[in-house]
């Protein structure tokens, strides 16, 4: 679980080859300090070693008894924030609607990919609701059948979809969600994005 994961021009960032078949990242529209507040962090550090601290956690999961999550975070490009979540004994606070429609409550998108062994998705939220998704593994996308998506988003969202099939087998599910993000938020995940420093703290869930 280090981040270290080399990749040829153009191919899409390998979340499981970097930290495994469990990871949830999330991209908020909102600053750093505030997307870990939003997310349940109250109090913010440093982590310059954050991959290995969870690395750390992860060994040791069977001792964290206080139900906390370790979040890293970090800016990211247009104004956005990536939030990382390598424990998700507990589930992902990322893929929580609530958690998402209120990253995307102040105006902007917010968008999380998670991962879990056999299942990789794909969660959007705008105005504060959740109202698309995506499955990475089929390349099959959902919207909101409510109106609560934006023609803006739906058409993103299955484009994203339509990107993941026409990929078929070149890319596994993790980059099939990789390029969904990017799709949709603009933000493209690499191991400098995914790697130390961070900066970070422990949310309860």
């Amino acid at each position: 679980m280090n981040g270290e994961n080399t990749i040829a021009a153009g191919e899409p960032f390998d979340l499981t080859r970097a930290f495994g078949d469990t990871w949830c990242v999330s991209v908020t529209p909102l600053p750093l300090q505030e997307s870990l507040h939003r997310m349940g962090v109250h109090v913010v550090s440093d982590l310059p070693d954050g991959l290995a601290l969870a690395s750390l956690r992860s060994v040791r999961r069977s001792t964290v008894t206080d139900g906390s999550v370790l979040l890293l975070a970090k800016p990211a490009d247009r104004g956005t924030t990536v939030v990382l979540q390598l424990e998700g004994l507990s589930g992902w606070i990322g893929s929580d609607p609530e958690t998402l429609g209120d990253l995307s409550s102040s105006g902007g998108l917010a968008c999380s990919i998670w991962s879990d062994p056999n299942r990789t998705e794909v969660l959007c939220a705008e105005d504060g609701r959740v109202s698309a998704g995506l499955d990475a593994v089929t390349g099959r996308s959902w919207v909101q059948a409510d109106d609560r998506a934006t023609p803006g988003l739906a058409s993103l969202v299955a484009s994203a979809g339509a990107d993941a099939l026409a990929e078929g087998g070149q890319w596994n599910s993790s980059q099939r969600a990789v390029l969904a993000l990017r799709t949709i938020t603009g933000v493209r995940l690499s191991d400098e994005l995914c790697g130390d420093p961070w900066t970070g703290g422990f949310a309860s869930w």
